[in-house]
Formats: C-alpha cells, structure tokens, sequence
C-alpha cells in the first residue's frame, strides 16, 4: 500500500509539474507576444512622429515660399510705384495734361495695388490650405502689411522748366 501510495503521489505530482510548465510556457508566449506588441506600437509611433515631422517641414516651407512671394511682390510693388510715378509727374507738371494725369494715377495705382494684393492673398491662402491639408492646424491668420506700411523709400519727381525764355 505504500508503495501505492508513493506512485499515485509521483503520478500527481508530474501531472502537476506537467501543468505547471504548460501554464510557464503559455504566460511566456503572452510576455513574448506582448513584448513584440510593445515594441511594433514604439516603432509605429517612431515612424508616425518622423511622419508629422515631414509634413510639418513641408508646410513650413510652403510658408517660407509665401513670405518669399509677398516679399517679391512688395519690392515689385515699390518699384513699380518708383518708375511709374516718373510719367505720371510729368503729365501733372503740363497743366493741359494735369487734370488728366492725375486721374490716370489713380486708376493705375488703383489697378497695381488689387493686383499686387490679389498675388499676396493668393499665396497666403494656398499656404493656409497646405499647411491645413498636411498638419490638420490652421495656421493663425497673419496680417499682411499695406502699402501704406511699407518701408519703401518714397520718392517724388518735380518738372521745372529749364528752357531760357529769352
């Protein structure tokens, strides 16, 4: 009986190592499967941080091209306000001409700066829908100086009348 005994107390004993290493084995598998879980999750966020980045760069220099466009398109501006103002103070130095001359400037000033306003608007808003489209941010809207708030030297040309009357 003793001997009985000792086998059924073997028997249940290897019955429950046996178990034991079937429960070590699978909470392994769970470690090791959640520990590649862990590591795929850091590297996609890795690769969703370097992602962001990217687009975030993309549309910075997006921006860095709009500013470059209204930059052009004030100095453009200033020059064109500088030698366009050359012509139009010689039609006001003629007094048949002056009247005339005066309403064309303004027509053509006028006219120059929906233009130049129109090519800065337009850049600034395709930076803006860039910017949105790749970051998902809107980007706060920027003021854009005037004309009247530009640091252009401003230059007036006087006619005289250099003819001897003699």
């Amino acid at each position: 009986m003793l001997l009985a005994s000792a086998v059924v107390l073997v028997v249940v004993c290897g019955a429950l190592v046996t178990l034991a290493c079937f429960w070590f084995r699978d909470a392994d598998r769970a470690l090791l499967g959640g520990e590649r879980a862990v590591r795929r999750q850091r590297a996609w966020a890795v690769e969703r941080a370097t992602f962001l980045a990217s687009r975030e760069r993309i549309a910075d220099g997006v921006q860095v091209g709009a500013e470059t466009v209204v930059f052009g398109s004030a100095l453009t501006r200033a020059g064109h306000r500088a030698l366009a103002s050359i012509p139009f103070a010689l039609l006001k130095a003629i007094p048949a001409t002056r009247e005339r001359g005066m309403r064309a400037q303004m027509v053509h000033d006028e006219s120059a700066e929906r233009l130049y306003r129109g090519i800065e608007s337009v850049s600034s808003r395709i930076a803006e829908g860039v910017r949105q489209r790749l970051t998902g941010e809107v980007a706060p809207p920027r003021e854009l100086p005037g004309p009247e708030e530009t640091q252009v030297l401003q230059v007036e040309f006087e006619v005289h009348d250099e003819v001897d009357p003699d």
